[in-house]
């Protein structure tokens, strides 16, 4: 019996490999259609109802109310219209700079 020759050893772990991904992928479709466990209902249905607790202290979001209106309270704060007609225009410029030129067709 003869030794075989390096393109078969290369040929013969090509096809390994290409069953084995071939298997994994067949593997992998078919977990795709497997529904999941229900774990949505892990603790017992019946729970005596409580009052609401207060995350954050009613104190904390009247100051957080009144300091909002510190960041902008006209409309000329941060530069007021220029940056909406900034965008305006620079898209306006970029739609008209890749618009292909008009040709008459004559």
């Amino acid at each position: 019996v003869s030794q075989p020759t390096m393109a078969q050893l290369v040929e013969i772990k090509f096809v390994k490999m290409r069953s084995l991904f071939l298997f994994a992928l067949i593997i992998a479709a078919a977990s795709a259609f497997v529904a999941p466990a229900n774990k949505a209902v892990a603790f017992n249905g019946r729970t005596s109802p409580q009052a609401p607790k207060m995350m954050i202290d009613g104190s904390v979001m009247e100051s957080v109310a009144s300091t909002s209106n510190i960041v902008a309270t006209n409309s000329g704060d941060f530069g007021g219209a220029f940056w909406p007609v900034a965008g305006i225009v620079s898209l306006a410029a970029l739609i008209l700079f890749l618009a292909p030129p008009l040709v008459d067709s004559e």
